[in-house]
């Protein structure tokens, strides 16, 4: 990975929300994505690249923790900068972050139309766990993914 692998910070909603924008079907707002990121339960990764002279934030993690337990709520990077390992990245070094602090397993939600998504978790050591009906807005499912971290 040749980018900046550092802590979301609130200040990075704005962005994050751009990311989201360009990634997701039913994206967070900004002001969505800066209530979680100022949860103490929070655990936010993003990628910074240098783009035009400038870093711009191409991707990120963001993780909620609750005792032994957390949740992967979002996993976003951009088209131009997908198979790079940016994503892999991302979701180990959180994974590895939640290890330390005593979490023990690790849920997420996918779409169960998100080919590309389930072929990296499942690559990733992910194990279905299960599906939710109708669970988006649009009405498709949800699968439901568990790993240890």
């Amino acid at each position: 990975m040749s980018g900046l692998l550092r802590r979301a910070q609130e200040a990075d909603a704005a962005e994050l929300g751009r990311v989201e924008r360009e990634v997701f079907p039913h994206p967070w707002t900004s002001a969505q994505l800066a209530a979680e990121l100022r949860q103490p339960s929070a655990l936010g990764l993003v990628v910074e690249e240098a783009a035009d002279g400038d870093a711009a934030i191409v991707g990120f993690a963001l993780f909620r923790r609750l005792l032994d337990e957390a949740e992967l709520l979002r996993l976003a990077v951009l088209p131009p900068w997908r198979r790079r390992g940016l994503g892999g990245e991302l979701a180990s070094h959180g994974l590895g972050l939640l290890r330390e602090a005593g979490v023990r397993s690790v849920f997420l939600e996918v779409r169960a139309d998100n080919e590309a998504a389930i072929r990296f978790y499942e690559q990733s050591a992910w194990r279905l766990a299960g599906r939710r009906a109708r669970y988006y807005p649009d009405g498709a499912d949800a699968l439901l993914y568990r790993r240890e971290p």
